[in-house]
């Protein structure tokens, strides 16, 4: 192992310019072309044969004059951090490698069931804005179990009949600042972290990357250029850095997204479709492991069976989506999304004036600033509310306060 030259991108970008800034998102949309442009017989992750022992089911590389020795390596069982995440290590599952969608779509509500079966407990949501949308009591974690069962249900009739959009892709699995280096003259000189990097279905790997996106803004999401308001001398300087925050996100957003289109085909092309787009977004949310959120997967659940004569196979489109959801039940469910969408919005809005990741994670350098923000911002809201009541159901809920870290 060697230390990767140059800095984080993480910590020059504030200080680039434009162009600099273009250059490269440029360069890291043509290391995923590379990484898209690799063929791979099935989903998974990629070893080294002689890494595994002969137990594990391995599927191997074809031979490809333009990756070099592919004999070497085959895939095996994914290395999601998904997979092996609180106590998933121990279930028996099928963890890969995958020959077709289908058994990989399967393969990952399975998981969340068996796990939910074995481990799951009455308890509060963990993010603490979201406990008063369910009367501030423990949720039982049968009504997660019920909508597993509905997924299972749905995940057969949602592969992709265009064979190209099931072709395994391999993606880095977080692609983010600060796991990309650049030199002083702006060349990426390394990309860490890939020991959870995932063969997935293109039609799965295809988004824009997380810290790239933004999602839920008008002008990102309808592709106009980034630009700062046209008063913007005039704004005061906490107005000022807003805009500059927002005008930044926009920036990525369209850079990405415009390098995509061009340079990367196959992603952009595999991103076209709003029916991929519903597919993407299921898979993302069956997968994601239970902390109290008994609606995120059934409002997803709703919007396909809205979408499902787009989404469903075509055997399947006359059939109708194989849940039913009462009127009662869909009112309630996409009013709670609702909220709880605007609350994680609200939340990021606070994590971004803060400094922190979603996991509270902050370098180590701007900890007492980040610290000194938080402080600031209760005792602000503390100031606002209206009650004693008001008051300490704040400081209890704090989303900000000490918690146990889970592996």
């Amino acid at each position: 192992m060697e230390r990767v030259p140059g800095k984080e991108l993480e910590h020059t970008w504030y200080t680039m310019t434009l162009e600099e800034r273009k250059d490269v998102v440029e360069k890291i949309v043509n290391i995923e072309k590379i990484l898209f442009a690799i063929r791979f017989p099935a989903s998974g992750s990629l070893y080294f044969k002689e890494s595994l022992s002969d137990n594990i089911t391995t599927v191997d590389m074809s031979p490809d004059v333009s990756c070099g020795e592919t004999d070497k390596f085959c895939i095996g069982p994914s290395t999601e951090l998904l997979w092996w995440y609180q106590r998933r290590d121990e279930l028996t599952v099928n963890r890969g490698p995958w020959e077709t969608s289908e058994d990989l779509l399967t393969a990952v509500g399975q998981r969340e069931l068996i796990w939910l079966q074995r481990f799951g407990e009455r308890r509060f949501p963990r993010e603490p804005l979201y406990r008063e949308f369910y009367g501030r009591q423990k949720v039982d974690p049968q009504v997660q179990i019920d909508n597993l069962l509905d997924y299972l249900k749905a995940a057969p009739h949602i592969v992709p009949e265009r064979e190209e959009l099931n072709r395994p892709t391999i993606r880095h699995p977080d692609l983010s600042p600060n796991n990309v280096f650049i030199s002083e003259s702006g060349d990426i000189t390394g990309v860490i972290d890939w020991q959870h990097s995932t063969i997935l279905p293109i039609f799965l790997q295809a988004k824009i990357l997380k810290h790239f996106q933004n999602y839920g803004d008008d002008d990102s999401e309808n592709f106009r250029p980034p630009k700062l308001p046209e008063n913007f001398d005039s704004l005061t300087e906490s107005e000022k850095e807003r805009e500059e925050e927002l005008y930044r996100r926009r920036q990525l957003h369209y850079f990405y997204l415009g390098f995509t289109s061009r340079n990367n085909k196959p992603h952009f092309n595999a991103m076209g479709t709003y029916d991929l787009f519903v597919k993407n977004r299921l898979y993302d949310t069956v997968g994601r492991p239970w902390e109290g959120d008994n609606t995120s997967l059934k409002a997803e659940l709703v919007h396909t069976s809205i979408y499902w004569s787009d989404v469903a196979t075509s055997v399947m489109k006359q059939a109708g989506f194989p849940a039913k959801f009462s009127e009662t039940e869909v009112t309630k469910c996409v009013d709670i999304d609702a909220k709880q969408k605007n609350v994680d919005a609200q939340m990021q809005r606070l994590r971004d004036f803060i400094g922190v990741n979603i996991e509270g994670w902050v370098p180590t350098e701007s900890y007492e600033e980040a610290r000194e923000k938080e402080r600031y911002i209760k005792h602000q809201m503390l100031e606002a509310a209206e009650t004693e009541d008001e008051r300490r159901e704040l400081d209890e809920n704090w989303p900000f306060q000490d918690h146990e870290e889970l592996d």
